[in-house]
C-alpha cells in the first residue's frame, strides 16, 4: 500500500547532523536521495529521479532571467547533496542545510508532494503562528466553501 500525501512527523537531529528518518517514510524514500536548501527556511529531501527532472527544468529553460538562475544555482544546486538511509534510517544533513534551516535537535519532517521539508520544530511553529493572518487571506481568496467542499 502507498502512503498518502501529508503528515508532520517529529524526528531528532543527532550531534553528528544524522536525522532519523520515521520508518513510515523509509519505503517511500529508498534508494538514492538528494538533500538541498527548500524555497522557506527548512531543507528538502527528495528521491534521485525527482531531482533530475527539478534540474533538468531549471538549467534546461533558457527563459531565466539572471536572477532567477543565480537563485537556482545558490539556493538549489551547488548545496546539493546525495545520500542514502544509514543501517539506523537515518540521513547526514550537510552542515550548510543544518546552517540555513537553522537545524536544531528536535525537527518536524513534513511529507509533500514530492519530497520531505525539514523543519527545526520552533521554526516551524513560530512560521506557522506569524502566518495566521496570510493563511486566512488564502483562504478567503480561495473560498472555504471552494476549498472544503467535498461533494465534488
Amino acid at each position: 500500500m502507498e502512503m498518502r500525501l501529508g503528515g508532520t512527523f517529529p524526528s531528532t537531529m543527532d550531534d553528528k547532523g544524522r536525522l532519523g528518518i520515521p520508518i513510515k517514510l523509509r519505503d517511500k524514500y529508498s534508494g538514492q536521495l538528494v538533500i538541498t536548501l527548500g524555497l522557506r527556511t527548512c531543507a528538502w529531501i527528495m528521491k534521485d529521479e525527482i531531482w533530475n527532472r527539478i534540474y533538468r527544468q531549471f538549467t534546461g529553460s533558457s527563459e531565466l532571467t539572471e536572477d532567477e538562475r543565480e537563485l537556482v544555482e545558490l539556493q538549489f544546486v551547488a548545496p546539493m547533496v546525495e545520500t542514502e538511509f544509514d543501517k539506523a534510517g537515518r540521513i547526514a544533513m550537510p552542515p550548510i542545510v543544518q546552517r540555513y534551516a537553522d537545524l536544531k535537535k528536535d525537527c518536524m519532517i513534513l511529507n509533500l508532494e514530492n519530497r520531505l521539508e525539514v523543519w527545526d520544530e520552533e521554526r516551524l511553529l513560530t512560521h506557522l503562528v506569524e502566518n495566521r493572518t496570510a493563511t486566512k487571506e488564502v483562504i478567503k481568496k480561495m473560498g472555504s466553501l471552494r476549498l472544503f467542499n467535498l461533494d465534488t
